[in-house]
């Protein structure tokens, strides 16, 4: 009897340390989505509480929790996330370079994306690089020769909306899939105001390969907690484009990264919202 209440506990311990599913696409993706990526679309989503703008395009975004990312992300006043294929041929040499490339972040710098407020594309990252503690002094990029289950790495980035910041970078391997997760280690601001606490704005994308494709397809999410709710609830606050055309500009310049030109995606709501 001991035996068997001590294997239902390790079994109740096992499920609740890795409660949601694992990665898979069905995970991530529906039929409809498989139907927009096969031809050729990139799937953009955007949410602020309150949506004082009107400019939401769902009342809510759900964002699957797997063991490498299980939390409630509902709590975030900010979410974005978006999903496209990225052709790729896997074999063993560009696995180990697709994997150099996620933690490669010195080539992160002169990262592009769509301003909605001049209308035409503007740097997004200014300055990035690796570094090993919050001191920020500079380092080399990390060049691996084996890919590893889990690595872990920081990098200091300047950019023109969120200014200098420090990250941590996790990046896990699962077969043929990665999962890469940045997570600012700092506190945001706007203007006077502190907006949230370290490690409430995060990154995070799951690679997903498809041996058939030949390519990723692709999950990413952005989530920010603002703790100000004044600057939720004023049309002068935060867009939801903001973020979500920040979101975009990292796909793009992966796949730029990659070999591919994706310029011409860099606007993830053309013809929508072009302009304030």
């Amino acid at each position: 009897m001991k035996k068997f209440f001590y294997f239902i506990f390790v079994l109740f311990f096992s499920i609740n340390l890795y409660p949601a599913e694992p990665v898979e696409l069905n995970t991530f993706f529906t039929e409809e989505d498989f139907n927009k990526i096969n031809d050729n679309q990139i799937i953009s989503r955007m949410y602020i509480k309150h949506n004082a703008r009107g400019e939401n395009s769902d009342k809510e975004i759900i964002i699957p929790r797997t063991k490498y990312l299980d939390e409630d992300f509902s709590q975030y006043e900010i979410i974005a996330d978006e999903k496209g294929f990225l052709p790729f041929d896997l074999t063993q040499e560009s696995k180990l370079k697709f994997y150099n490339i996620l933690t490669s972040f010195s080539k992160l710098e002169g990262m592009e994306y769509y301003s909605r407020r001049a209308g035409k594309k503007e740097l997004l990252i200014k300055k990035c690089y690796r570094v090993e503690s919050l001191s920020g002094k500079r380092h080399d990029d990390m060049v691996y020769n084996e890919i590893k289950p889990k690595v872990s790495n920081m990098f200091y980035q300047e950019d023109n909306k969120f200014g200098k910041l420090f990250y941590r970078s996790d990046l896990y391997n699962e077969g043929d899939n990665f999962i890469l997760v940045n997570t600012c280690l700092e506190p945001l601001s706007k203007l006077i105001f502190s907006i949230n606490e370290k490690e409430e704005y995060k990154i995070c994308s799951y690679y997903i390969y498809n041996k058939e494709k030949k390519g990723f397809y692709y999950y990413s999410f952005l989530v920010m907690r603002v703790r100000v709710n004044a600057l939720l609830s004023m049309k002068q606050g935060y867009s939801p484009t903001t973020f979500s055309n920040r979101l975009r500009a990292s796909s793009v310049h992966l796949a730029k990264l990659i070999g591919l030109d994706w310029t011409d995606k860099l606007n993830a709501w053309p013809g929508k919202y072009d302009t304030y």
